[in-house]
């Protein structure tokens, strides 16, 4: 047909349409290799007890990077058709591998991530140590780095680079790299650190410049910590592995410091009851130490003021709570019982005449 003949941009209207048939075609078989993968072959991995399948099951479910490279393949063996200048064919050329590079990379990072998903992490879930649990979100980041480094390499010796001059380049221009990443390079170092000194790990009840919170999980550059509010601060390891911070978990066991105010017209044979009522109390609890303190401690503007200091065991904040719940209803019945009166501010006026 001479209609087909017509020429545009140095290419037939045939060659132009043969083009444009195989990128439609790649599309219909992105879509019907995509729609195999969902229907059947991730069907057939939930019946199978292999968890490889699963895993890439799982990253079919996915499939943006797939479809992607089909096309890309479709795209090139049109493009044949085409008559190209060199600088075109070669653009293509760069651009399709750098295609090819991004969805390998994906799909090895998906699949070593759905490997410690499905292995390690449920081995670090039936051990009591934690480190191993701590371990995985390191572990994770590190495979991320280290695949898109050697990807980057990759695509830059593609381009005509000379990696073994640029890797060599990067001894002389260490430094000032180093100088320009300072915090990020901090940060990575005091992770390790952080990793092999264990000064806390996953689930630490921890106290910072920004309060508690409770250690939620530690990566490469920083350490996520979830505070009582509900809200997660992101803290830069160097802070942490740098600046002094209270391990609230390793403690064995919570202090407890009151004050309890009594009137001014109770008697010294009361007060001294009072300071035995206190004491037995906090002695037959069995959720307390056997360390406690109970002293007429000074005389208030209003109150005779005894101080307590004590020691729970219990060192889960709502059971620690639960105990002294429990240690002051008590104190109040005792001394209702007793008749001991809790002082409150008063203010006395002398009148003269």
């Amino acid at each position: 047909m001479a209609f087909l003949d017509i020429t545009f941009l140095g290419n037939s209207l045939k060659q132009i349409l043969w083009f444009i048939i195989f990128i439609f075609i790649g599309m219909v078989v992105s879509w019907t290799v995509i729609y195999f993968s969902k229907n059947v072959f991730i069907k057939l991995a939930r019946r199978s007890k292999n968890k490889i399948d699963d895993i890439l099951a799982d990253i079919l479910s996915r499939p943006l990077p797939l479809r992607i490279v089909i096309i890309t393949i479709f795209f090139n063996i049109g493009f044949k058709i085409l008559n190209a200048s060199d600088w075109w064919i070669k653009a293509v050329k760069q651009v399709s591998f750098l295609v090819y590079v991004f969805a390998i990379s994906l799909f090895i990072i998906k699949f070593l991530l759905g490997l410690i998903k499905e292995y390690l992490q449920v081995y670090a879930a039936k051990t009591e140590s934690k480190y191993d649990d701590q371990l995985i979100p390191l572990l994770r980041s590190l495979i991320k780095v280290v695949v898109w480094i050697v990807a980057v390499l990759v695509v830059l010796s593609n381009l005509g680079y000379n990696i073994s001059a640029l890797l060599a380049g990067l001894g002389i221009g260490g430094l000032a790299v180093a100088m320009a990443s300072k915090d990020i390079v901090e940060n990575f170092l005091s992770g390790i650190v952080i990793f092999v000194e264990k000064p806390f790990k996953l689930g630490d009840v921890i106290k910072t410049s920004d309060g508690l919170g409770s250690i939620e999980e530690i990566g490469i550059r920083s350490t996520r910590v979830r505070t009582f509010d509900g809200t997660v601060v992101v803290v830069p390891n160097r802070i942490l592995s740098s600046n002094a911070l209270e391990n609230i978990s390793k403690r064995q066991m919570r202090k407890e410091t009151m004050k309890l105010g009594l009137v001014y017209n109770t008697s010294v044979a009361k007060l001294e009851k009072a300071k035995a009522i206190v004491k037995k109390i906090i002695l037959d609890n069995k959720s307390t130490d056997d360390i406690v303190y109970v002293s007429f401690d000074s005389f208030g503007d209003y109150s005779l003021n005894i101080s307590i200091i004590y020691w729970v065991k219990e060192l889960a904040y709502d059971k620690y709570l639960v105990v002294k719940d429990n240690i002051n209803i008590e104190i109040k019945k005792q001394f209702e019982k007793a008749g001991i009166e809790f002082a409150y501010p008063t203010q006395t006026i002398e009148l003269k005449k």
